[in-house]
């Protein structure tokens, strides 16, 4: 398998997971059984209630789109990571009012002089507002770590930067750094990371998150209540139900239904889950169902530059 095709199926897998994982964002699963009985599997099926109602169906949430506007000033100056600039571009994003946005990023997009010191301010921020949310919406800055990270900024390092930006709690940089671990080991080795060196992270940054990995690997998918109103946005419940399906489902195919039709965060379990998928199992093995995602051609500008980013470096 190449490494375009591992880097277009992060992409796509990411994007197609959010806008499927939508039509059951924040359900419970005996919801998501009643509006879905045979289980939802494409976009045509959406109901058209007032959440899902934000978006066309086939179209990517915020949290795709968060990850598409830090990478556009990314590729632009050829991977080199500015935060400063990364900072203006979700600021940008910001004043476009989107929709349906966590609290997090409200918070720290409001904070003044954030874009000049993001990681100060925002450590500040949370103190202020006394927040102790572990959310899991920095996640899916891992393909951007995993992708990107280097002998110059070191994974645990880029991580870092590009989580305390908006996330403060050790909970959303271990996790993150977890799944960037996962991308980069794909990317650049052609294999999975051990359980044993995921653990290790784990145990290094914060051993709170250790229970949902070894859950991930000796329990049942139920064990981890996605859909429980209270904890389904937690980063330990969405690394853990994604390690889970990696480890134990055989397709994307099948990764993707079971963690959208399982209710909870949905879109963002989702995304994180086919965005592991399409690294480790490329492209072309992503469902079919890819081809009827919105505005396709706005991850293909991406995509590309950022398909010759990586292969330069791992020439040189």
């Amino acid at each position: 398998m190449t490494v375009s095709d591992r880097i277009k199926g992060a992409m796509y897998g990411m994007a197609l997971g959010d806008a499927l994982g939508l039509g059951t964002e924040f359900m419970t699963h005996r919801e998501v059984k009643s509006y879905y009985p045979q289980g939802l599997t494409d976009f045509s099926q959406f109901i058209r209630d007032m959440h899902r109602s934000l978006y066309t169906p086939g179209e990517w949430t915020n949290d795709t789109e968060i990850i598409l506007r830090m990478l556009e000033p990314i590729v632009k100056d050829g991977g080199k990571i500015d935060i400063k600039k990364v900072c203006l571009s979700l600021l940008e994003w910001y004043h476009e009012d989107p929709d349906d946005l966590a609290t997090p990023y409200r918070m720290v997009f409001n904070a003044e002089g954030w874009a000049d010191n993001p990681i100060v301010v925002c450590h500040k921020a949370w103190r202020s507002h006394h927040l102790a949310e572990a959310s899991n919406e920095a996640l899916l800055r891992s393909l951007i770590i995993g992708l990107l990270a280097d002998k110059e900024t070191p994974l645990t390092e880029l991580t870092r930067r590009l989580v305390e930006i908006t996330h403060d709690d050790s909970r959303c940089l271990a996790t993150t750094t977890i799944a960037s671990l996962y991308i980069k080991t794909l990317i650049y080795e052609g294999h999975e990371p051990s359980y044993d060196d995921i653990i290790e992270i784990a145990n290094q940054i914060d051993s709170r998150v250790v229970p949902f990995i070894k859950m991930a690997k000796d329990g049942n998918f139920d064990d981890f209540h996605i859909d429980d109103e209270e904890t389904l946005w937690y980063t330990r419940k969405t690394l853990g139900i994604v390690l889970w399906t990696i480890w134990h489902c055989n397709s994307p195919e099948e990764i993707l239904l079971r963690l959208v039709n399982a209710g909870g965060d949905a879109d963002t379990n989702a995304a994180l889950g086919m965005m592991i998928a399409g690294v480790k199992y490329g492209y072309d093995a992503l469902p079919p169902i890819k081809e009827k995602l919105r505005n396709s051609e706005r991850l293909e500008k991406i995509v590309k530059p950022l398909i010759e980013i990586v292969e330069k470096r791992i020439k040189d």
